[in-house]
């Protein structure tokens, strides 16, 4: 097992479908437009793009798809928003989660350090408060508990898991795994491969992490320099462009957002082959309109972004034969959690 999933889970066990037949979900990081290479304090935002948010239900109800938007605290805020969310979901067209941007959800200490903005980096009390007052507004928002949890920039912290456990929360989404944010001051995930788990002390919570794994023919050597390659402080992408090149290792993550559809194809290949059946779909809202992150920057950008998020969901329906279903549905679609350990990823 990797150090560090037992030192942020309890007692995490594989988790698997009852059924063969695999399934997909999509997830929505629903938050404001803000500079992504600023995330402290005191940081300007903006939600107004957000009313565009409904061009994506045509597309992804015509797959079945209902996707689970994880909301920020300044979505909360914005009453308009808000209404425009409550609609959504009233309709079918969504369901809601939470998504703690620690920089921007208060109680603020004043402290503008862009290492603050990892949950993981902050005392365990200003967690707990950030974590109620998000989930306080939630409430108040849409009149019902969210079960469906990320912590922003991947920011696990060591009391994370039981700080939701007792919000009511069931499924976290906030690992990324074969990834290191070490050198900005966050968790390095690069030991870690995809695999969702139960966790915690009754086994009931469902860590289902971001759909990203290091893939290719070099298998276990392959993970294992592509690791190497991109440990902080080493300057080797020259090395890591050609081991993608050959086909040997490349980090594909299942997102319209900086991937293809011919990787996302051959990351869900290569995970069926893993007898991994989950398929979480992920991106940001601010994809929506150009301008707002660094993957759509253009109208074009934009065009992009549609085809290949298009492509991805046929992909997943048509060949790989996913069933699409909510979030918090999965659960409820896998088998009771067994005896068995997580096994060290290689």
């Amino acid at each position: 097992m990797p150090e560090l999933i037992s030192d942020l889970f309890i007692a995490p066990v594989p988790a698997r479908l009852r059924e063969p037949k695999p399934v997909a979900t999509v997830i929505i990081d629903t938050e404001e437009d803000f500079d992504w290479l600023t995330p402290v304090e005191g940081t300007p935002f903006d939600t107004t793009y957000l009313h565009h948010l409904d061009q994506l239900s045509p597309i992804l109800r015509a797959y079945g798809a209902v996707p689970t938007l994880l909301l920020t605290y300044p979505v909360l805020e914005n009453p308009k928003v808000v209404t425009q969310l409550r609609r959504m979901a009233e309709r079918g067209d969504c369901a809601l989660g939470l998504q703690l941007h620690a920089w921007i959800t208060p109680p603020f200490a004043g402290q503008p350090r862009s290492d603050l903005s990892f949950a993981s980096n902050l005392d365990s009390e200003i967690e707990a408060q950030k974590l109620e007052n998000l989930h306080e507004k939630f409430v108040d928002c849409f009149a019902m508990p969210p079960t469906v949890f990320r912590s922003g920039r991947y920011g696990l912290g060591p009391h994370t898991a039981r700080l939701i456990s007792k919000l009511g929360v069931s499924i976290d989404t906030s690992l990324a795994p074969r990834t290191s944010m070490a050198g900005e001051g966050g968790l390095d995930y690069s030991a870690i491969d995809f695999e969702p788990f139960w966790f915690g002390d009754d086994r009931k919570l469902l860590e289902l992490p971001l759909c990203r794994s290091v893939i290719g023919w070099g298998r276990a050597f392959g993970r294992a320099a592509y690791r190497w390659i991109n440990q902080p402080g080493r300057r080797r992408q020259i090395l890591g462009a050609a081991l993608a090149r050959l086909g040997c290792a490349e980090r594909v993550t299942l997102s319209p957002e900086g991937n293809g559809a011919g990787a996302a194809r051959r990351l869900t290949d290569a995970l069926l082959a893993r007898e991994q059946r989950i398929f979480p779909l992920s991106f940001h809202s601010s994809s929506i309109w150009p301008g707002r992150n660094p993957y759509v920057r253009s109208r074009r950008d934009l065009h992009h972004f549609y085809d290949d998020l298009s492509a991805m969901l046929t992909d997943l329906a048509d060949r790989t034969g996913c069933r699409f279903v909510r979030t918090d549905a999965i659960p409820g679609l896998l088998a009771p959690a067994g005896p068995q350990p997580m096994t060290a990823a290689r």
